[in-house]
């Protein structure tokens, strides 16, 4: 079998899951992950015959994939803002949108040194372990409920040579805790899916990922958002930042939620979408 045919072949298979493009896409991606070839290289190389050792490769990806597994599990690895991260079911897969914010963050605080910054819900620890990468000594700390995620998210600060400390809380029930730090930057994207929006997923997510990260568990998608804030006005220093991502949808009612509890500078950004995603507020 040659590599065009291949291609057609995961498109033939993958069709009913996905579209053309994301075939094609998920197809590269392999070529990529098993070959280290990119797009123009695969072209370049068309017509040329796999050997049984390549073939059994791509069917080790195609088999998990026909079952709607995301492809990076399948890998047990991502890339983000540049950086290659470990992920499994027990975190969700960073999105670029989220990059986006980790970018804001960045460049918001180009060339100062020694800041302390907190992740909420840091999953793979993806937010955090980029931001310490880009800041200048910054001191890294990252909270998640989840063993398992802190897991993780470990093993990649390990990986990626950050000294990123691991706490373990609820934050929903830190609403009025003081903790021994005071940050200069809070930074999160929390569950903020209601639960009976489940239906309209695709199966690749909510049969896959893990719903502790994308679901709240009332009526109340700002749940999570109203106690971080609260949280953010007892551990942040002075003029400190806090920062969301927030889906398209609720951009609004947090931002008014943040200045009924007396953050100032308020202001949302688009994505590259053009969707209102990203929050910053400043405590006075």
């Amino acid at each position: 079998m040659t590599y065009s045919e291949l291609k057609l072949l995961w498109r033939s298979k993958l069709e009913l899951i996905y579209d053309q493009d994301e075939c094609d896409n998920l197809f590269y991606l392999a070529c990529y992950h098993i070959k280290q070839w990119g797009r123009s290289r695969v072209l370049f190389e068309k017509d040329n015959e796999l050997n049984i050792e390549e073939e059994n490769a791509f069917n080790g990806i195609l088999k998990p994939l026909l079952t709607n597994k995301p492809i990076q599990y399948i890998f047990g690895e991502t890339e983000f803002y540049q950086l290659k991260f470990k992920v499994d079911e027990d975190v969700l897969i960073p999105r670029p949108e989220t990059e986006e914010l980790v970018d804001w963050i960045v460049k918001d605080h180009m060339g100062k040194r020694n800041l302390k910054f907190l992740d909420i819900g840091t999953g793979s620890g993806c937010i955090a372990i980029s931001l310490a990468k880009n800041m200048i000594q910054a001191g890294a700390f990252a909270l998640d409920i989840s063993n398992q995620a802190l897991t993780v998210a470990e093993i990649n600060a390990r990986e990626l040579n950050v000294d990123l400390q691991l706490l373990k809380a609820d934050i929903l029930e830190m609403t009025d805790a003081v903790v021994d730090e005071f940050f200069n930057i809070i930074v999160s994207n929390p569950p903020y899916i209601l639960k009976a929006e489940e239906v309209q997923m695709k199966q690749n997510v909510i049969g896959f990922e893990p719903h502790i990260a994308l679901f709240v568990t009332n009526n109340d998608p700002l749940q999570f958002y109203k106690a971080i804030a609260d949280f953010a006005l007892l551990n942040l220093q002075k003029q400190g930042s806090l920062y969301f991502e927030t889906h398209e949808d609720y951009n609004d009612k947090v931002k008014l939620m943040l200045q009924e509890k007396g953050f100032i500078n308020v202001v949302s950004k688009r994505d590259l979408q053009n969707k209102y995603r990203f929050i910053k507020a400043n405590l006075l």
